[in-house]
């Protein structure tokens, strides 16, 4: 776990659910990047794992009450905060990003987070699964997450071919 995280975690108030869903997801993309394959697309390893740890900064309280998506305000913040690196990986997490041209994940940092998302939920958990919670929690937006699940999975699959585990493994992969 990185401590310039656990710094953030405590400035930004993260309340515990937050602060849980964001280790489950730093923890996941620690372990894709620790076991990228020799001959993968060259990654900032450093900004992916730092990115998926504070991808949902914008969740938090300090920002209660912005009519902003999270992702938008998560991008903000870590510009803001002088992280250029993990804008980006940021702004394109959320579920609902792979429909928006403007916004879906194009390199392989920005797929790496948004597939650790897309994996963590308060534990690690199957794509569909992970889907199925976040449309239940938020049914406004239940119609666009069953249409993201396809190109999710997709990019899933992007992800794991540069991996030298499965995605069935990922469990078992971390820490």
């Amino acid at each position: 776990m990185s401590t310039k995280a656990e710094a953030y975690f405590k400035r930004y108030r993260y309340p515990g659910w937050l602060e849980t869903h964001s280790r489950v997801v730093g923890a996941i993309a620690e372990a894709l990047v620790a076991s990228r394959r020799r001959g993968a697309t060259n990654i900032d390893g450093d900004a992916v794992v730092l990115a998926a740890y504070l991808h949902d900064i914008g969740r938090t309280p300090l920002l209660g009450g912005d009519p902003r998506d999270h992702n938008i305000l998560s991008g903000l913040v870590l510009s803001a905060e002088g992280l250029e690196p993990c804008v980006e990986l940021a702004r394109r997490h959320a579920i609902y990003t792979v429909l928006v041209p403007e916004l879906a994940p194009r390199t392989a940092e920005e797929k790496l987070v948004y597939v650790a998302d897309r994996r963590g939920g308060q534990n690690i958990e199957p794509l569909e699964e992970r889907a199925r919670d976040t449309a239940q929690r938020n049914p406004q937006y239940a119609a666009e997450i069953g249409r993201a699940i396809p190109f999710a999975k997709q990019i899933e699959s992007e992800v794991f071919a540069d991996v030298s585990f499965g995605p069935d493994e990922l469990a078992g992969k971390v820490r």
